[in-house]
């Protein structure tokens, strides 16, 4: 059996959620914790900024969900030093299908903050095999992790959930590659946000090499700049910098324009035979309107990045239906292999009972009668499969493949050994 512990951002504020944030050293202190006081054969714990996940595995305590669900919620609260109630804030999941269904989903972007978004697939990698690596994933969690990804790559490929821009800074980066050869495109970036810096990163990731940073604060531009080996610029020398590049990027959190058609017309050499871009992704806006009025400059702003944004994001929400439907094909197929296992124990054991039985009975038939060996193995090795295969069928029907979980324990009781 499988269970899932889940603080996420639909269930819980940033303050709970920061909380309960694991650093890859503390997934291994807290695993060592819990085995002390709970009987689990595998842990994976998910940690993002919008979510905290253990997925854990308890194979042979069938009937004590519960009991380990309390253990494991003591033993979180208890790691993290966390004194107030947690429980409103926790979603749960107990079951192959119920917590395989909620896996495949998010690795497919179905549970995300932003529908279709990509970083979730990596960090379930990122979690599943430091797990793998630790040897602490049971052999449910393994199969599970591993058909997930095979999930997530079918659904992405086949559906466009994760297709087109829903972020201003990444519209903005597809919108300019269709007018512009990338690799030849100079960048001013002014301000060293969140948004200049998913912009920053949405360039490098189309190989952009040219870009330059300035931002009001010297050290946080400084230190935006030097995370990714970029150049920059005193705020003051911004308004002559401009002469020099192809596009101007402004995202920053003045309250007043911080460019204008006047500002333009002094510092900019408008006898220069190019175009030049400038974006403002600042909300209220860095830059006046009326600065397109001018020649061969040109401006896009917030507002003509949210329509294509608004698209994507409603042809985003129309494949959820698509994406669901082939996770529920893996997921029948997942679930079928998981019911089944709980029958393992049992078949073993009654492979077990029967193979003793007839290695004591050709002993004896053997000494008795005087019978070839190697005639009287294969005369009962056929015995043998005929009447195991025989009865391992009839516990599969009798347990609807291990999903009737009443006939499941009689059936431990009859064949497991205690």
């Amino acid at each position: 059996m499988i269970g899932l512990i889940s603080i996420n951002f639909k269930t819980s504020p940033i303050e709970v959620r920061e909380k309960f944030y694991f650093q890859d050293s503390e997934k291994m202190e807290f695993f060592d914790l819990l085995s002390t006081e709970c009987p689990i054969e595998g842990l994976v714990i998910l940690s993002t900024c919008n979510r905290t996940e253990l997925y854990y595995e308890y194979e042979n305590h069938i009937g004590e969900e519960k009991k380990i669900f309390h253990l494991i919620m003591k033993c979180l609260v208890k790691y993290k030093k966390y004194s107030e109630g947690l429980s409103p804030y926790v979603a749960t999941k107990t079951g192959s299908m119920e917590v395989s269904r909620h896996l495949f989903r998010l690795i497919s972007g179905l549970e995300s903050m932003i529908i279709g978004e990509f970083q979730i697939v990596d960090q379930i990698k990122d979690a599943f095999y430091y797990a793998k690596d630790k040897n602490l994933l049971g052999p449910i969690l393994e199969r599970m992790f591993q058909k997930s990804f095979e999930t997530g790559k079918y659904v992405r490929s086949n559906t466009d959930i994760g297709k087109g821009a829903i972020s201003v800074s990444y519209a903005a980066v597809e919108m300019i590659s269709k007018k512009y050869d990338l690799h030849k495109t100079n960048f001013l970036c002014v301000g060293a946000g969140e948004t200049s810096q998913l912009l920053v990163k949405h360039l490098l990731n189309k190989n952009v090499k040219d870009i330059i940073i300035t931002n009001r604060t010297k050290l946080k531009g400084k230190r935006f700049a030097d995370t990714y080996s970029l150049k920059t610029i005193p705020y003051k020398q911004m308004h002559s910098k401009i002469n020099d590049v192809d596009i101007v990027v402004f995202s920053t959190s003045s309250e007043k324009p911080l460019i204008s058609k006047k500002d333009i017309e002094k510092k900019y050499d408008l006898k220069m035979n190019k175009n030049l871009l400038f974006i403002d992704l600042s909300v209220p806006r860095n830059i006046d309107d009326d600065i397109s009025t001018i020649g061969n400059i040109d401006l896009i702003n917030i507002d003509n990045l949210k329509d294509i944004v608004n698209q994507n994001y409603n042809k985003r929400k129309a494949e959820i239906t698509k994406s669901q439907k082939i996770i529920d094909s893996f997921l029948i197929e997942f679930d079928e292999w998981s019911n089944s296992r709980q029958l393992r124990p049992s078949i073993l054991s009654i492979k077990n009972k029967i193979k003793i039985l007839i290695q004591n009975n050709m002993k004896l038939k053997s000494s008795l009668e005087n019978i070839d060996d190697e005639s009287l193995k294969i005369k009962m090795n056929r015995v043998y499969s005929k009447l195991s295969d025989h009865l391992v069928k009839k516990i599969r029907l009798a347990s609807d493949n291990g999903k009737d979980k009443d006939a499941l324990k009689v059936i431990k009781k009859i064949f497991n050994d205690e």
